[in-house]
């Protein structure tokens, strides 16, 4: 009953907000966040007016009913009731006056605040107002006062302090009342304002923000100046009243007090930031040391994967790019000579490594002095070229322990810089590491701590490495890909949940170059069991090395080079360019870089809105069925189609062995992810141009655009990867079942006109038989003789088919069967709605199933999983199958762009209506009281015809009537007959549908039904 009185009286501010103000201050306030000023202003005036008794005509409608019920609710309720909403702040001020609810919650709420803040008022605000403002709140639970900036006098305050027992400090800063200082020991000038100055920080360096910020607002500025000129910028038993709102943003649990991580409300504006639920301890793995690559299955396959095939002019391209001349936007591959690994325990070493996150990173910019003469890049310089060093230092000690610490105190890493300065009398590193050793001191509420990696590599070598040179080759088990997705469904599977990530994060993919004479393809490298210390090196964002596929001995192989010269102490690192489609997993992956390009995840997410944007509107579900379909009809495979791909830099590597169908459709699936990339630029630049005004008042336009280009680039290699993932899976079930992948049949074709009668009219398992069989239970044996013998009477069309004629049969028995009275158990006009839109269906395809193929199994240990499936799982290898359905070679082909467990499964989910019609039997009920949810009625005819029109390629929502086949036999749709066309839904179909006369009435209890 407590979370339905609180539901209640969320529904009753929501109402009343509704009803009470107007689109105007929505506006208003939303200008605030942009501008800030004006609308400060505004509101001070306000206020003042307010205080002054200006606003006699609204009256105290409080009641102690009222108080009664919102004493109810608890500081953190409460803090989210005004935060939550505190984008309107004019509107939450007015409500305040007009509105007895909210007057209750204002005072319920001042009852419990232990902060009361006054910055925003200014120098011209008076005594009388603030001794007013204080009057409302309760005394005693006040706790500090923060008075820096406003004009009030040295005896106000004077007054104030001896009127609240509890308080413990208060903030003078900035304000004339020193002398006061002596007076009373709680008095100091403290460094608020922090969170102000970092926000102007960020504003001014864009290219240190990061990607995985909050939503919450961050024109503070603006903003908090509203709440403290209301009296509602204040602190409450709650800690914050921030704390409610940030969970509500980003649904994420992890920024609550008790996690100890998060010493502020307002710390995911500095930066993505560890919290309890991403401080996991890094399984230290052992891996077995090797030093070539161990092919784990198919290895004449693998291995002609890896084969180097340079063409005859490879020399001169790669040196006309060398020059700087553009010779093709794909990638050439590099033949190097063999180069011998750098030796671990001399030249490099494997030790415990720490970093600290992007948030930590800002909380050291605004520890350093703001001195003019010490500019932003000398403290990125510190951070990254004297601290992470000295830190990594520090932390060999951790090294070999049983348990490291997952954090390590930043104060005695100081301490050693400031030592080596003074000795080297370094000024710059002086006052910027005694800046930050004053706010440790100063702020001891905040997090001056670095969080473990693990074990990382650091250089070894006296002297550090050069630019350009070679680290390590990077080793491990390869894979061909659909083995190794096999795998991955297998761990899932183990792990019981298909949402939970599996510990994939020690592989790559060994992609062949473009330019390759054979073209692209790819391999997965593994370096979980088997592996050698490059498995170790960390990610960075802004890296000292990268990780490069070169051809050494007529082999591809992934080296690691230096791409800049590493000092003596640094640590080795490369950025991983991973990518999730998971938002959940990208934001509790937080990057420990430490750098100032640090995008705040070490993952890249590729499921944003922005990045599907054109893959949604131009390559819907009704789009591939027709690309797919055009390739199995033609069964060929055209000139432009072999230039396609070729500009694609698919060749005979990817492609050779496939039936031409595939080889057709693969060529027009690579002209829309061209298309795609054409598009794409634009619709990126659009969504980052809107997340960035939120936080941000300037925007370079011509860097945005750059972002844009890169990121569309990115979204393209991707595409270009699952196809050819796709085009593995598919090509081993074929392999399985024919002894020519080549001799492979294709998974669609269309029915004939007479294939068509049979599968609607004529014969057992028909449409009219199964129409039939589901009206049996429920009309009398006489009416459904009768009806019958029309039917056999109406269905002979001869050897000469004519379209018209059966066309016209079927809207015949959609009329006859609309006749029948409809009750909630039989819905005979929902059934002759059915067959309307069968009438209206003009091309029919079958999707032709191959046989079932259980793959040999795959291994798994422990070791593979995730850490909280390890241990019940127990420390045994685990033996998995992966079944491949008759239906998964179509459903792959029409999901290539992702990787899903179950292709099948989803095709049959996503053709809910948009390719396969509902089956007619769902519309006679088996129970004899069916869920009202069930009813076909107007709002279930109002749905579909919305569905028709404006998401014609979407699945029909599943709490309707309606119900569809699980698996997928005959298709066909209306909807698809416009794709085909390239035209609209048919309109006469819909206008039927919309204006046809009402039928008899069933009813459902009192209320009765129609349609």
């Amino acid at each position: 009953m407590k979370y339905l009185t609180i539901g209640s009286m969320f529904d009753s501010l929501r109402k009343r907000l509704k009803n009470s103000y107007n689109s105007d201050h929505l506006h208003t306030s939303k200008k605030a966040r942009i501008d800030g000023f004006d609308e400060k202003y505004k509101m001070h005036q306000t206020m003042i007016a307010i205080q002054n008794n200006e606003q006699e005509t609204i009256s105290d409608v409080d009641s102690d009913e009222e108080m009664g019920r919102w004493n109810l609710l608890d500081g953190n309720v409460l803090s989210r009731v005004f935060h939550f909403l505190r984008d309107d702040l004019k509107s939450i001020f007015r409500a305040a006056l007009t509105c007895k609810h909210w007057q209750s919650a204002l005072k319920g709420y001042l009852d419990i605040s232990r902060e009361v803040d006054f910055c925003a008022l200014g120098t011209k605000c008076s005594d009388s107002i603030i001794l007013k403002i204080m009057s409302d709140y309760k005394k005693e639970e006040i706790t500090s006062l923060i008075s820096s900036g406003t004009g009030i006098t040295a005896s106000a305050l004077e007054e104030i302090i001896l009127s609240s027992p509890s308080l413990a400090s208060v903030d003078i800063r900035g304000s004339q009342l020193e002398d006061l200082v002596c007076k009373f020991t709680n008095i100091y000038a403290s460094d608020h304002g922090i969170e102000t100055r970092l926000s102007k920080l960020n504003k001014q360096s864009l290219g240190s923000g990061s990607d995985a910020t909050d939503d919450c607002d961050k024109s503070s500025d603006a903003s908090m100046a509203d709440i403290t000129s209301t009296a509602l910028h204040s602190e409450s038993n709650s800690k914050s009243p921030l704390e409610g709102v940030i969970s509500e943003t980003r649904n994420e649990a992890d920024f609550s007090p008790e996690s100890g991580l998060d010493s502020f409300p307002c710390m995911r504006e500095w930066g993505a930031c560890m919290t309890k639920e991403n401080v996991v301890p890094p399984v230290t793995r052992k891996y077995e040391v090797i030093d070539h690559y161990v092919i784990v299955a198919d290895e004449e396959e693998v291995r002609r994967k890896m084969q180097v095939s340079l063409s005859e002019i490879h020399s001169e391209k790669l040196n006309v790019r060398r020059s700087g001349a553009v010779v093709s936007d794909m990638e050439i591959p590099e033949a190097e000579a063999f180069k011998p690994t750098k030796s671990l325990g001399y030249e490099v070493i494997e030790q415990e490594v720490y970093g600290i996150d992007p948030c930590t990173r800002s909380l050291f910019l605004d520890s350093m002095p703001k001195d003019s003469d010490l500019s932003l890049l000398d403290k990125h310089i510190f951070i990254e070229e004297v601290f992470l060093c000295t830190l990594n230092k520090h932390a060999r000690i951790f090294t070999g322990t049983e348990n490291p610490p997952m954090t390590c105190d930043l104060k005695c890493v100081f301490k050693k810089i400031l030592k080596t300065a003074l000795k080297n009398g370094d000024r710059t590193t002086l006052r910027l590491c005694r800046g930050v050793l004053t706010a440790m001191v100063d702020r001891p509420k905040e997090k001056y701590v670095a969080y473990r990696k693990g074990l990382g590599v650091i250089c070894n070598k006296d002297g550090g490495f050069t630019k350009d040179e070679f680290i390590v080759e990077l080793l491990g088990e390869v894979y061909p890909t659909w083995k190794w997705f096999e795998k991955q469904d297998g761990i899932r599977a183990l792990q019981g949940n298909n949402n939970d990530p599996a510990p994939e994060f020690y592989n790559i993919y060994l992609e062949r170059p473009k330019d390759d004479a054979d073209g692209y393809d790819l391999v997965v490298v593994d370096a979980m069991h088997k592996a050698n210390y490059a498995s170790r090196i960390c990610h960075s964002c802004r890296p000292n090395c990268e990780a490069r596929v070169t051809a050494v001995d007529g082999q591809y192989q992934i080296g690691i080079y230096s791409v800049r010269p590493i000092a003596y102490g640094e640590e080795i690192t490369f950025d991983y360019n991973s990518v999730t489609e998971s938002n959940d997993e990208y934001e509790n992956s937080v990057c420990l870089c430490g750098t100032s390009d640090c995008r705040g995840s070490y993952l890249n997410l590729t499921g944003e809105g922005a990045f599907e944007q054109v893959l949604k509107k131009r390559h819907g579900l009704l789009n591939r069925c027709s690309l797919l379909l055009e390739a199995c009809k033609l069964n060929s495979v055209s000139k432009e189609d072999f230039t396609e791909l070729g500009k694609a830099g698919l060749g005979c590597c990817l492609l050779g062995g496939l039936p031409a169908w595939l080889i057709a459709y693969s060529a027009r699936l690579v002209r829309f992810i061209k298309f795609e990339r054409m598009k794409l630029p634009a619709e990126i630049l659009r969504y980052n141009i809107e997340e960035k005004k939120r936080y941000f008042t300037e925007i370079d336009l011509e860097a945005e655009k750059k972002d844009a280009e890169i990121q569309a680039e990115g979204v393209y290699n991707q595409r270009i990867q699952n196809l050819a993932i796709t085009i593995h899976k598919v090509k081993y079930v074929m392999r399985c079942l024919f002894d020519d992948p080549k001799e492979a049949p294709p998974p669609l074709e269309r029915l004939s006109p007479e294939a068509v009668v049979s599968h609607l009219w004529e014969g057992e398992g028909s449409f009219v038989d199964e129409l039939l069989r589901s009206m049996a239970p429920r009309v009398s044996r006489k009416r459904l003789k009768n009806l019958k013998t029309m039917i056999h009477a109406r269905g002979s069309f001869g050897p000469y088919l004519q379209e018209t004629k059966f066309q016209n049969s079927l809207k015949w028995l959609r009329d006859v069967v609309r006749k029948l009275r409809s009750t909630y158990e039989r819905r005979h006009d929902a059934a002759g709605d059915l067959i309307h839109l069968y009438a209206h269906t003009n091309c029919f395809l079958r999707l032709r199933k191959y046989e079932k193929v259980v793959s040999p199994p795959i291994h798994i240990t422990s070791q593979d999983l995730s850490p909280k499936y390890a241990a019940k799982l127990g420390s045994g290898v685990h033996e998995y199958r992966k079944t491949y359905s008759e239906s998964y070679c179509i459903g792959q082909l029409m999901f290539w762009y992702i990787q899903n467990p179950d292709p099948d499964v989803l095709l049959a989910e996503a053709s809910r209506g948009c390719l396969s019609l509902p089956v007619v039997s769902s519309f006679y009920a088996k129970s004899k009281k069916p869920s009202q949810q069930l009813v076909y009625g107007r709002r279930a005819v109002k749905c579909m015809l919305s569905m028709m029109k404006r998401r014609p390629q979407m699945p029909w929502p599943e709490d309707r009537i309606w119900s569809f086949k699980s698996s997928l036999d005959i298709v066909g749709s209306p909807m698809l007959d416009a794709v085909l066309d390239k035209a609209r839904v048919n309109k006469p179909m819909r206008r039927w549908l919309r204006r046809r006369s009402k039928v008899s009435r069933g009813r459902w209890g009192s209320r009765r039904i129609s349609s």
